[in-house]
């Protein structure tokens, strides 16, 4: 009989034990520490180095997270059948919308932070493009690009030989004059250049109507086409650029280039240009389960993940979010030469205008109106 009492005697301690365990991992938040899940998800190429770093891996786990990452064009991601996905962090709304309905989420995705397009070319480019009224710069060394009379000469199928002041030595500058992008079928910021060109074409007004995508379809066809073969990744003809192997005119993030500046890393003779007109691309990501909606909460929310983006060159969303990246902009490095070309904490005191994007239905009509006939 004492060694029944003693055996329950020792359960109830163990009981006790247990359940004083139990509550102090409910009140006491530092039980938790050191605790992780994996997050598995899909994201635009442009923000693989961003995910790599290992500063970002730390800020990561310290709110609970390990992030495992694969790249791929944001419009193919509508297409991935992976159910095992926790989140998928394409380059715009609008493929994450057109996820959200697939998999028939009721949550709104998150935009933790944004990036304009914009347009990288050498600094001997640029000149020819001044003294053909194509750019411009103003007193802050911003420079833009002249959208409207770029238009003109794509649809005058207008060679750099043709400009009225055509290039002295033309090198690179021979054949047509056009703006290299990735493929729209596949890649956001392609999508998003066909969007930009639309909105111009219909007299800075956004297509709302299928209809209307046959009066618009010639220049718009003959602006993507021009291009021959389109890469699938933002980041491949960026980089093409980099490497000095790339076309004239390349269409990029402005996240990308101000990262380069940033790293000290930016050719030389680099010049970024803003479309006077151009496109936010809205880095909006759609948590596919509780653990992929935590990640986005925490590149929202997370102080040290929003100055990490900046430092990737991205803008953080929200009034706070653009007065950090603006400071950022006030620290970049200064060397002993005069700088090419500045960035534009605010695009509206620099008179870039900003397209708006056509719905799902809309954008799918518009990309199929490029494709060769």
């Amino acid at each position: 009989m004492k060694r029944v009492i003693g055996v329950l005697t020792a359960l109830l301690v163990l009981g006790g034990l247990a359940f004083a365990v139990l509550n102090r991992s409910k009140d006491d938040p530092k039980a938790d520490q050191g605790k992780t899940v994996t997050v598995t998800g899909m994201v635009g190429s442009e923000k693989g180095a961003f995910f790599d770093d290992q500063r970002v891996k730390e800020a990561l786990k310290a709110r609970g997270l390990v992030v495992n990452t694969q790249s791929a064009g944001s419009w193919q991601m509508s297409e991935l059948k992976d159910d095992k996905l926790d989140f998928v962090f394409p380059a715009s709304q609008q493929p994450a919308e057109a996820i959200k309905a697939k998999h028939s989420l009721k949550s709104t995705p998150t935009r933790p932070f944004y990036s304009p397009l914009v347009i990288v070319a050498h600094k001997s480019t640029v000149d020819v493009l001044k003294e053909n009224n194509l750019a411009s710069q103003d007193q802050n060394k911003v420079w833009t690009f002249a959208m409207d009379a770029f238009l003109k000469g794509i649809d005058a199928n207008q060679t750099w030989q043709q400009l009225p002041r055509p290039p002295e030595k033309p090198g690179d500058l021979s054949g047509s004059i056009f703006l290299t992008t990735t493929n729209p079928e596949t890649s956001s910021s392609g999508a998003l250049y066909v969007a930009m060109v639309s909105f111009l074409l219909n007299n800075r007004q956004v297509v709302t109507d299928t209809g209307a995508v046959p009066t618009i379809g010639g220049t718009l066809r003959s602006a993507v086409t021009k291009q021959g073969v389109m890469k699938n990744s933002t980041e491949e003809p960026f980089m093409d650029f980099v490497s000095g192997n790339g076309r004239p005119l390349v269409l990029a993030y402005e996240s990308q280039a101000l990262e380069l500046v940033l790293k000290q890393k930016a050719p030389a003779d680099m010049v970024m240009l803003y479309p006077d007109t151009t496109v936010l691309s809205d880095h909006t990501i759609v948590g596919l389960s509780d653990n992929g909606q935590k990640l986005a909460d925490a590149l929202a929310d997370d102080p040290k993940l929003r100055e990490l983006e900046i430092q990737y060159g991205f803008r953080p969303s929200g009034a706070a979010g653009a007065d950090a990246f603006a400071a950022q902009l006030r620290k970049l490095p200064q060397g002993t030469a005069e700088p090419l070309f500045a960035f534009a904490p605010d695009l509206g005191a620099a008179k870039v205008a900003q397209a708006t994007v056509p719905t799902p239905e809309v954008m799918t009509s518009l990309i199929d109106a490029t494709k060769k006939q």
